[in-house]
């Protein structure tokens, strides 16, 4: 049963904030009857959210949850401070993210946007493979060998095999990544973007988070730019290590 409820909530994204039963038994590989009958319980108790005649969505009641004590609601309240110095500092698009291990993806948890510059394809709740943005492969560079060696041998992204890169390339820019305390990377996902990543560190230099900036690669100044994330991140990482792994 939780396995189901699971599979509901993940059928919902950016392009399907709202479904019908029907859509829903398709999206999350369930019988018509089963998904009709488990919507209409999860809007019962506030996880999912009546719209009009049929259709579902996410519910207030599992938002309001997913405020109460999470330890990524407490992360996005620590950084908020240091993401806003970045970004007055550099007026760019500035992101928060965490490194999902099981599926080799990056998660976005905060973002703040500078008006008048581009847009780009961070969003809060969003996921990217980590091997095709910065912040994947600044978590990747300080992550566990078992966890880096486990995304680093696992079917690559369409953007990533498209790059041209090779797992050696790859393996080097890594190493590189520890040394330096950042990366830096050049359109994968979008040709004329460029990512500046910095790693968040925990407790024994346990990776927790990335924080990034996304810009187009005629603005990048890397000697100004690097060091305005790399002492946000140490600010950051100084109170995740006490308030986070504590």
């Amino acid at each position: 049963m939780i396995t189901r409820v699971a599979r509901v909530l993940q059928s919902f994204d950016a392009d399907h904030r709202e479904q019908t039963s029907a859509l829903l038994a398709q999206r999350a590989d369930l019988s018509a009857s089963t998904a009709h009958r488990l919507a209409t319980s999860m809007a019962e108790v506030g996880l999912l959210d009546r719209v009009g005649r049929g259709r579902f969505r996410i519910g207030l009641g599992l938002w309001e949850a997913g405020q109460r004590g999470s330890l990524y609601q407490s992360l996005s309240e620590l950084a908020l401070p240091f993401m806003e110095a970045i970004h007055v500092t550099l007026k760019h698009n500035v992101s928060l993210s965490i490194l999902d291990e099981d599926t080799g993806e990056v998660v976005y948890l905060e973002r703040l946007t500078h008006q008048g510059v581009r847009e780009d394809l961070t969003k809060v709740a969003l996921r990217h493979p980590a091997l095709s943005v910065s912040s994947g492969l600044v978590m990747l560079a300080f992550a566990t060998a078992s966890v880096r060696e486990r995304i680093l041998t696992s079917p690559w992204d369409e953007a990533t095999r498209r790059s041209g890169v090779t797992e050696g390339h790859l393996r080097r820019r890594l190493a590189q990544a520890r040394l330096d305390g950042y990366v830096h990377l050049r359109g994968v996902m979008v040709d004329s973007l460029s990512g500046l990543a910095v790693p968040v560190l925990g407790e024994h230099g346990r990776v927790v988070a990335a924080m990034a900036i996304v810009q187009d690669q005629a603005d990048v100044n890397l000697k100004v730019q690097v060091p305005v994330l790399l002492s946000a991140a140490r600010g950051l990482s100084r109170m995740a290590a006490v308030q986070i792994d504590h």
